[in-house]
């Protein structure tokens, strides 16, 4: 019984976002349509980004960006930055493709299940 207490939750998702951008609603509203649709057992944690030394820390590419299990969307790992998010994979937009965020939950989905 212990082994499936110490297995860990299976997504963790952070949204990381300042209030210039809003985009970060739409990709907030379309994270949780894929929950619902997929029924995926997710913790999401908002993270307001609100200075460039905590943009630093946490690596932030840019309002908005999801983490999947500490993981970028689009596995960014530079030097944070205070600015709107572009997308390129969806088009130029300020959010990413809902496919791309249905792929990389499924994706650990399956991963946390082989375990």
């Amino acid at each position: 019984m212990s082994e499936l207490r110490d297995k860990p939750t299976p997504h963790h998702v952070e949204l990381l976002y300042f209030e210039g951008c809003p985009s970060y609603k739409t990709a907030w509203l379309e994270l949780l349509e894929i929950i619902s649709e997929h029924d995926l057992d997710v913790t999401v944690r908002p993270i307001k980004v609100d200075s460039l030394e905590k943009a630093k820390t946490l690596h932030f590419a840019g309002s908005p960006s999801l983490k999947v299990n500490a993981v970028d969307l689009e596995h960014y790992e530079g030097t944070g930055v205070m600015a709107c998010r572009v997308y390129e994979e969806n088009g130029g937009k300020g959010w990413p493709s809902k496919n791309l965020l249905e792929r990389r939950l499924l994706e650990e989905k399956q991963r946390y299940e082989r375990t």
